[in-house]
């Protein structure tokens, strides 16, 4: 009797090691790492503002300088601006920021003009950065907003 329980053991063991299910023992599985997740920018991948700034006075004077304005024109200046600072804002390399580009082109003819803006975000990781352009004919504003995408 003693060695037909042997027998049997041996039968369930051999079962259990070359089985399909994975229950095979555990000897020298290593732990997983935690998940890493970026919930801040790095020193280095915060938002540049002050090469913003350049880049949207450049291309609005680019675009602008020496202008009058042009009613069925300021679209596709608008757009051009836009686009431009866009792309070159991009070609910054900050990490994980969604850029936005808001470019508003009028005609100076004398009245005042007022702008408003609302934001809710992180104060620690997003901002915004503004310039203005203006000559004879033309009032340009555009703002660059970073919003950190986590």
């Amino acid at each position: 009797m003693a060695d037909e329980e042997g027998v049997e053991e041996e039968e369930v063991l051999e079962g259990v090691e070359g089985s399909d299910t994975g229950a095979s023992p555990q000897v020298d599985r290593k732990p997983l790492d935690p998940p890493k997740y970026e919930v801040r920018p790095g020193l280095g991948e915060k938002f540049q503002a002050e090469n913003v700034y350049e880049i949207i006075l450049s291309s609005m004077q680019e675009q602008l300088m020496g202008r009058q304005y042009r009613a069925d024109q300021a679209p596709r200046w608008v757009r051009t601006i836009a686009n431009g600072i866009r792309q070159r804002t991009q070609e910054l390399g900050m990490k994980r920021y969604k850029i936005l580009v808001q470019t508003v082109v009028v005609e100076m003819k004398g009245a005042g003009l007022m702008m408003g803006k609302r934001c809710l975000w992180d104060p620690e990781t997003d901002q915004y950065v503004h310039a203005l352009f203006k000559n004879d004919s033309i009032y340009c504003h555009t703002t660059v907003y970073a919003v950190y995408m986590y």
